[in-house]
Parts: structure tokens; sequence; C-alpha cells
């Protein structure tokens, strides 16, 4: 017992202060795109017939958890609180998140953005389970992987390769980083026309309304003293920097004492704002097709890239059953893109996934349509598997974050010349807006 005891106040004593009373954290969700990857669901059995055999697949990827990516917003906090210090009005509730500022910095150090521990355990599991989904394609498969430039999402590449070849020694994997993908992978600095309008597009004007609409000034003003000085919509600026700051710990391995400085109705407002902010700056949208024409590139190379393992892999099927010798082709058995958060949502959209895309322009009601969570969670994935018949016949089945989607049409596995076809009418379409 006096051992038990002992155990228990180390692990208090060891927490932060501003963890070590009881907290409920609010729900994981309203963390929005900074919510840890969500393995409780992921199918992870095939949803095809035995008839049925994988022969590729395209996987596509964000980046997994990481640290909060600059210290700016937490330079503003303390800014706000640094003054509210020398004018006599911070509270307790602000002294306890000036704690949490302060053991935030501490465990960041020097990580700004870099993938977490949290991010590099959810990037073995993404590719333990897609092991496990396709073990008979990627035992001895021959993988070509491409990342950005960022060290967040190689690492996240390196994470995952990694992982596979401790499933399988066979496995052979070519991984390349660079600047020279950007016009793939990071459409939204790379496309001049896109990044201008994500950096001053009418979505600006959109989500500010919401913002004054939603976001309460009260958070900030708990921590910074009713007698601050400042303005309602200044402090409502401030509760969303507090939001960035408590939606990000769980990503990096802090306790989330969320409930501490905001109600569950005010985290919410400020998740509302953000994920709206996400689909109109990198979604295709009433507002704005940039983001489709700007992603059309990675999809068309998707494509050609599946084109180019299916025809090798025709070719060899011609040659072996003529009794010829086999020969090194350039085809590959998977293709693996790995990029942002931005690098998915305007690709996903261009695709018309579910719950990926809306066209409706009821902004206020967007979270009803469109969540950031389900879309772009830290280590989100999409799975195009490609599937032969004995007849030689190739289908396409799609997974999403762990779930397998209808590609088109209400149908889960769907010819691929059908699909391709899709695919390729809707680059046409936003290229013609």
């Amino acid at each position: 017992m006096m051992r038990r005891i002992l155990f228990v106040m180390a692990v208090v004593l060891s927490l932060p202060l501003w963890a070590a009373k009881p907290y409920a954290e609010l729900p994981a969700r309203y963390a929005g795109s900074m919510m840890p990857y969500d393995f409780s669901g992921s199918e992870i059995s095939p949803i095809w017939p035995d008839s049925l055999k994988p022969v590729y697949v395209a996987h596509v990827a964000r980046h997994g958890a990481r640290y909060i990516s600059t210290a700016k917003k937490l330079d503003k906090l303390q800014d706000a609180i640094s003054k509210a210090v020398s004018e006599g009005t911070l509270t307790k509730e602000g002294r306890r998140f000036d704690t949490l500022l302060k053991s935030v910095m501490k465990a960041t150090g020097d990580q700004w953005g870099l993938l977490s521990t949290v991010g590099a355990e959810e990037e073995r599991r993404l590719a333990s389970d897609l092991y496990t989904l396709l073990p008979g394609l990627l035992k001895k498969a021959r993988v070509n992987a491409i990342s950005t430039y960022v060290p967040r999402v190689v690492m996240t590449m390196y994470e995952f390769n990694h992982a596979l070849t401790v499933k399988s020694s066979y496995i052979s994997i070519c991984a390349s980083e660079g600047r020279d993908f950007s016009p793939l992978l990071r459409c939204f600095t790379a496309d001049s026309a896109y990044a201008a309008y994500r950096d001053n597009g009418d979505w600006k004007s959109v989500s500010d309304s919401l913002m004054d609409s939603i976001v309460s000034p009260e958070p900030a003003r708990r921590i910074l003293g009713k007698s601050s000085g400042l303005s309602d919509k200044h402090l409502k600026k401030l509760t969303l920097d507090m939001y960035d700051v408590l939606q990000s710990l769980t990503a990096f391995g802090l306790p989330a004492p969320t409930d501490e400085f905001m109600s569950e109705v005010e985290y919410r407002a400020c998740w509302e704002v953000d994920n709206l902010e996400h689909y109109l700056r990198n979604t295709i949208s009433p507002l704005s097709s940039y983001a489709g024409e700007a992603t059309a590139p990675l999809l068309a190379r998707i494509l050609s890239d599946a084109d180019a393992a299916l025809d090798a892999r025709m070719e060899a099927n011609l040659r072996k059953q003529a009794g010829m010798p086999p020969v090194k082709t350039e085809g590959y058995d998977a293709n693996f893109y790995f990029g942002h958060a931005e690098t998915l949502m305007p690709l996903l959209s261009l695709m018309r996934l579910p719950g990926c895309y809306s066209d409706s322009s009821d902004y206020y009601t967007l979270y009803e349509r469109w969540r950031d969570y389900d879309v772009v969670p830290l280590g989100a994935n999409l799975d195009i598997i490609f599937l032969e018949s004995s007849r030689g016949n190739t289908y396409a089945a799609v997974r999403l974050n762990g779930h397998f989607v209808a590609p088109m049409s209400g149908t889960m596995i769907v010819p691929w010349s059908d699909y391709k076809a899709y695919l390729t009418d809707l680059m046409i379409g936003v290229a013609g807006k």
C-alpha cells in the first residue's frame, strides 16, 4: 500500500502545475485538424471478394502528430499576459495559463513543427494497418515514396517506410524528398494564384463574420482581467490564440486541461471558426475553385503512376504467358505521397469523396457537412487500392482515414476505367472554371 501511495504522489508531482488538479478534457474532435489519429474504427480487413487480388496501392498522407509549428501565437499571448501583469489585472486563471505557456515552451524546446513521439507512433501503426490489409501485395513490393522538404513530413515518410520494412525484409523502398515535389505536394504555396487567394481571398470576410458572431471574448478576459482595457474584438482574437495552444497539446504528449480555460460551448465555437477557415482556404467552395485547379497536377500524377504500374504488370504477365524471361520495368507495386493537411484537403475535395466536399454557401452550418477532424486529423491518409480479377479486369477501392468509402455513385468497388474517367472529368471541370 505504501508503494502505491508513493507512486501516485510521484505521478502527481511530475505533472505541470496547471495539470496538478483534476480536469476533464473537452471532446477531442474539437481539436479539429490537430486531433491525433483515431484508430478505434479502422478497417483492416478486405471488403473485396477473394476473386479480386490487390495489385497496386496509391497512399497519400498528411504528416503525423507534431509540435506547435511556431512560437508566434504563444508570444502574442505572453505579451498580453506580461502587459496584464504590469497593469495589475492578471487573474489567478491567467497565472495558471501563463504556467501552461511556459510548460509548452519547455516541452517544445527547439522542436517547433517537428514530428512528435505521438506522431511517430501514429505512422508505425498506420503502416502496420496497411500491411495487415495488403500483406500479399506489400510483402515483396517495390515502392516509390516522395515527400515535401518539410522535416516533419520527411520524418513521417521514413517512420512509415521503416515500419513496413520491419514487417517484411523483402520490401524495397525508394524514398525521395525535396522542393522538386512542391508543385505536387505543396500546391498551396507553389501555385501563385492559389497562394494569393489563401493569403487574402474573399474567405477572410466570411471567417471574420463567423468569429464576430460566435467566438466569446470571455476566455481571454478571464485570464487578463475585466479591466484589461482590450476591446471585445481583440479579446476574441486572443481567445482563438488560446484555442490554438489548447488544441495542440495532446499532439505532442502534454495533458490538455481544456475545460480549465474554456467551456465546451466556447471551445466548440473556436473550432467552428477554424473549421470554416480550413474549408474556405483549402477546398473547392462556392467562393473559389483555386484549390481544385492547384491540386489537379497531383491527382494527374497519381493516375499516371497507377497506369504505369498496371501497364508494367500487364507486360510482365504477357511475357510470362509467352514463356519469356522477366525484365526490369519502370512500374511499382505502390506509390506513396507524403504532404500536409493542405495537400489532402484540396485533393479530397477535387475527388468529391464523401464528407470532403460541400457546395453549400450556408457557412454558419458548414460543420454539419464538412468537419476537418474527419477529413484531415493528424496522420490523415488516403489509399486507392487496385484490384485484379482472374480475367484481368481492374477495379478500385478507396480507404480514407481507415474507413472504406464509395469512390463514386455509392458503389464501394468500381471498375478502374470508370473511376479514372470520372476523376479525369473532375479535373477538366475545375480547369474550365
